[in-house]
This record gives structure tokens, sequence and C-alpha cells, in this order.
């Protein structure tokens, strides 16, 4: 961040802490712990307890680390009132010109992460599957692996993910952090009932799990380039058959990489028999994959 200084400072329109889960929520903790004075932040948009639950149903025993960093320290939430970030809270336009529609997550998954809690976590081993460990290179044969049964992420915190539309200068990016694909999908079309925007980026939900982007979210929109935001370390994303999903549903699409490391670089090159597509990964020794919308 400390790149983007003017005059010495940073100012951010909005902070947006996804859900709770330690790979989306830790390195916030850790700026707020001991912030850049440089840094200004007009708004954390974070769904905390105090969101879920009535007041007296909560001592102070019970707030996280997160939410104690913010209250009565930073503004929270306050684009929406200090309520709840939900799909179809009606379009947010920041002081930049910023347009900002959230289309996740919906009040059922709110409700169900309040259910949840507090023993919700990501912490919790999940079946290699799913996530794409058992995926092997080269990925076979096309058709088999696009023809593979679509299996929707079942995870309460994953579903209580926020994600929002951009929109600024009539060009519109989807970031669905981890999402759950028909929760966004039903969000997109409470804002564009009648047309698919077309969206000029889509950062696929969940690293890029096949179980958080289905062709029913593919087909929601008209996109040509997928942001995949992952090393690939911990549950061996991005899977194999997401690609062949997204393959199966747009010619010729531009996977846009943040690392470039083993597991991404499978990418690097059509596999034999697959349909055509180009990739494109960060600079050497680049902190991040920067893209032009």
């Amino acid at each position: 961040m400390a790149q983007h200084k003017v005059d010495g400072r940073l100012r951010l329109e909005a902070l947006v802490v996804t859900h709770y889960d330690f790979d989306h929520i830790g390195g916030i903790i850790e700026l707020l712990k001991e912030p850049p004075s440089w840094l200004e932040i007009a708004d954390v948009w974070f769904n905390g307890r105090k969101h879920l639950f009535k007041k007296d149903a909560l001592g102070s025993e019970d707030g996280d680390m997160l939410s104690k960093q913010l209250e009565g320290r930073h503004p929270w939430n306050s684009a929406f009132g200090g309520k709840a970030i939900k799909s179809g809270a009606g379009k947010i336009t920041l002081e930049g010109g910023l347009d900002v529609w959230v289309v996740s997550p919906d009040q059922p998954r709110l409700t169900k992460l309040a259910a949840a809690w507090p023993k919700v976590t990501d912490r919790v081993e999940k079946p290699a599957d799913v996530l794409g460990a058992t995926d092997v290179w080269p990925p076979g044969a096309f058709t088999a692996v696009a023809s593979r049964p679509f299996k929707k992420d079942d995870s309460v915190a994953n579903g209580s993910s926020i994600a929002m539309m951009l929109g600024f200068g009539g060009k519109l990016a989807l970031l669905t952090g981890d999402a759950h694909p028909d929760v966004v999908s039903k969000g997109i079309t409470i804002h564009w009932p009648s047309d698919r925007p077309k969206v000029s980026l889509l950062k696929l939900s969940h690293h890029g799990s096949k179980g958080n982007t289905s062709e029913q979210l593919l087909k929601a929109i008209e996109c040509d380039r997928y942001l995949i935001s992952t090393n690939g370390d911990r549950f061996k994303h991005p899977d194999v058959t997401l690609f062949a999903r997204i393959l199966k549903v747009r010619k010729k699409p531009i996977f846009l990489f943040n690392y470039s490391v083993d597991r991404t670089l499978w990418w690097e090159k059509v596999p034999e028999g697959w349909p055509s597509f180009s990739s494109s990964y960060p600079e050497s020794s680049a902190l991040f994959k920067e893209v032009e919308i």
C-alpha cells in the first residue's frame, strides 16, 4: 500500500473483510494492531458478531479480535447505517465515484452463520477430492473433466462471504470472496433483472475452488477474464474441474494469476486436446498482480 501514497498519505474509502476465515481476516488483524501513521481508513465493511445477534446475547468475552479492534476505533459498516452488509442493499457510491452493489451474503446465509456460532471455523479437515488435492497434471481428456458433476461448497463461513460488483467508468468487476455461487447469481439478478451484465473481470470465488463457481453463475454474466487468487499451498487450489467448466461456457478466456508457482503454472500452456485460452502471471518479484480493467 505504501507504493500508492499521495502526498505521504493513503486513504482507503472502504476496507472490505469478506468473512471470518483466517486467510481472509488474519492480515487485517495484523494491519490494525499497528496501522501505519500514513494510512486512513474511511470505513470498514465486515459482518461481525454484533450484526448477527441481539446486543443482550453477547458479553464482552464473546468479542472476537477484529471486532475489538474496530469497535469505537474505526468507522464500521457506516455506508450501511452500521447494520449488516447483505445483498439487496442498493447501490452504494463511494466519494471517489466507485459504485458498489453487494451480491452476497443474503439473509439466510447470515442466519445460518448465527445458528452455527461459535462453532463455525475454517480449520476443519475437508475431503481431499472436494478441494482439488487429487488433481493431476496433465489433467486428462477435456470432455471427461468438463462433465464432472457440480457439488456446491456447503461451508457456513464461506456462505457468509461478502461479494460485490464494482462499477467505475462504465466498466464492471465482480469480486466474490469465498461466496456461494447460487447466492451471487441471485444477487446479480436483483440488480440486473433483465440482462446479463458485461463484466471486465471476475475474481473466482474461494481461490478457484470447483465448488464455488457454477455454470449458472458463469452464464449470469458476460466475462472473458478470470482472476485466481491463490498459491495453492493449503487446499491445492485452483481446481482443474473449474477451468474445464469455464472453458465449457466461454471461448478463449484469459486466466490471471497472482502467484507464479508450480500449481498455477500448470495453466501456462493449453493441455493437449483442451480448448484454447491464455494466461498471465505477475512480473517477477512483484508483490501483486496488476490488472487493468
